[in-house]
């Protein structure tokens, strides 16, 4: 064998035997994994809003979950269950019917932000709730439905996506094996690799979208607003939480790739933005959302977390988000249907998730 292919041969075995790159190791919607996280749940009672939540253990032994919702306003609430073999969890956010889960938090005091909307972060643990651990066999769906939609033509809606799903990993970067403890208590660290870790977050996120006030090329179909439902990857879900804030940097482009800047909101680690002037008056350069603006039927925008002056105490974490398009279809005023789905993502972003693990007996345990 010559030196040349010997060398060749050398570089790919030890390319081969390499941990998973972090880039690889990257939270999306359509793995298993030890965390979920839903970037939106609403119970707006204007609309008459519920989520309903399914998670399901692809595995065949049981699993404790810890669950936490978090508002708007930052109100909050722990909840705990047990998932048999197989088994699936239902249950909905207003009344918590299912499995007996509690309503979803209306308190809060961060403002402005609405109480009624938020997130879900469940994982797993010890049978205790005293540990995160490894157990890469969860799933999860959120549906969104409203039934009395005010402003709409069509007052019954709904729409379902899948959770972002975080993989345990080991020192080499692999899968960990299940129900080994995953760090130190109380902190989930989403790296992407080494002991004890969980995926590392999209460093930014991408969507093709429909300006405000598109109609696509059969006439048809209108889009009457579009709405980004996102979360940080620095999570603290404590209850002495401290707040971690971030700049939500847009930058828009149309079909002749022609790019539009200048637009960002300063926003908590969960929030849903309006991307059109009529819904958010926060929103700096709303117009780069608009057909008027971006003069094409479809476009394109991404939208990253940094820390900027513009936005005091803000840091550059990983985001998931949710866009949600209202649309005209019999109408080009009114709205006749709203679509969510999650977004795409790229690169990679380090990330934290911060709980309060049991100490004693668990207060709250429900089996499915």
């Amino acid at each position: 064998m010559s030196k040349q292919i010997l060398s060749a041969f050398l570089l790919a075995a030890a390319l081969c035997a390499r941990p998973a790159l972090a880039a690889q190791n990257v939270a999306n919607t359509s793995q298993k994994g030890s965390l979920l996280i839903f970037p939106f749940i609403t119970i707006d009672p204007v609309d008459v809003d519920n989520t309903f939540i399914e998670i399901s253990n692809d595995e065949t032994s049981p699993v404790h979950i810890e669950c936490s919702y978090v508002n708007e306003a930052k109100g909050r609430v722990d909840f705990d269950f047990t998932l048999t073999a197989k088994a699936t969890a239902s249950w909905d956010a207003f009344f918590g019917d299912g499995i007996g889960a509690p309503p979803f938090p209306t308190n809060g005091t961060f403002t402005p932000a609405n109480p009624n909307r938020g997130e879900l972060v469940c994982f797993a643990t010890d049978a205790g709730g005293a540990n995160q651990i490894a157990f890469n066999h969860l799933t999860g769906t959120a549906t969104v439905v409203k039934t009395d939609d005010v402003d709409a033509v069509q007052a019954k809606q709904a729409f379902r996506y899948d959770a972002w799903s975080f993989i345990a990993r080991s020192a080499a970067g692999l899968p960990q094996s299940d129900n080994a403890i995953q760090g130190t208590p109380g902190l989930l660290q989403l790296t992407g690799g080494l002991a004890g870790t969980y995926d590392a977050c999209p460093a930014y996120n991408i969507a093709n979208f429909n300006p405000n006030g598109a109609t696509d090329a059969s006439s048809t179909i209108t889009t009457e607003d579009n709405d980004l439902s996102v979360v940080s990857c620095n999570q603290d879900l404590r209850q002495d939480f401290v707040l971690h804030l971030t700049k939500l940097q847009f930058t828009t482009w149309n079909e002749n790739e022609n790019s539009f800047t200048g637009s960002y909101q300063c926003i908590d680690s969960v929030d849903t933005v309006g991307l059109s002037v009529a819904d958010n008056a926060a929103l700096v350069a709303p117009s780069n959302f608009d057909f008027s603006t971006l003069r094409t039927p479809n476009a394109r925008f991404q939208v990253t977390g940094v820390a900027s002056t513009q936005c005091p105490n803000s840091e550059n974490p990983g985001l998931m988000g949710v866009l949600i398009s209202s649309l005209g279809i019999t109408d080009e005023v009114n709205e006749d249907a709203e679509l969510g789905a999650t977004t795409q993502t790229a690169a990679s972003q380090v990330g934290f998730v911060k709980w309060d693990p049991a100490s004693g007996s668990v207060p709250w345990v429900k089996t499915h």
